[in-house]
């Protein structure tokens, strides 16, 4: 429920009281995307306010803001992240990629400027590890993310993801 105390005063927003068109789910077109929970905190002429409930693991689409967006995500006890995607930059969806591996060129390479073979195999086993140690720095740490997303007129969401055949443009509150 929403409360106003005064003009020019603080609201009060309790999500969970929140009518119907007012909260959703994110994520229950696609069973690849995690299900995220979403509340309308506050939307008027000039600001499109959601909070949402994100699960260790569950990802969104990829997708843009028209007129950009500022995320502010809390990652565990007094750990906030604050974001400013720029208008039409595409953010979100995509997994890190798993770390490549050393083809048949790099190892040869690799060899050739070793010298030997035990220091062509250390080398190797060096550079991978690198790009393994690489791949986890980068990654999302697991657990529970509460983040509030801020959208400024005309609220247009444009969501353009490998995983779906359609790119898709939305007004207002979106649902994927």
């Amino acid at each position: 429920m929403t409360q106003r105390r005064q003009e020019n005063d603080y609201l009060v927003i309790n999500p969970f009281t929140l009518p119907a068109d007012q909260q959703g789910w994110r994520g229950l077109s696609d069973p690849t995307l995690g299900k995220r929970k979403w509340w309308t905190i506050l939307e008027n002429d000039i600001c499109l306010v959601t909070g949402l409930v994100v699960l260790p693991g569950e990802r969104g689409p990829r997708h843009s803001h028209e007129t950009g967006e500022l995320s502010i995500s809390y990652h565990g006890d007094n750990k906030p992240l604050v974001r400013w995607n720029p208008p039409g930059l595409p953010h979100g969806g995509l997994l890190p990629e798993e770390p490549a591996a050393l083809d048949d060129h790099g190892r040869a390479e690799v060899a050739q400027a070793a010298g030997n073979t035990l220091l062509a195999t250390l080398l190797e086993r060096i550079l991978q590890e690198q790009l393994e140690l690489r791949s986890l720095l980068t990654r999302p740490q697991p657990g529970l993310r509460i983040a509030v997303e801020v959208l400024f007129p005309p609220f247009k969401t444009t969501i353009d993801d490998p995983r779906f055949p359609d790119k898709q443009v939305i007004i207002g509150q979106w649902h994927d």
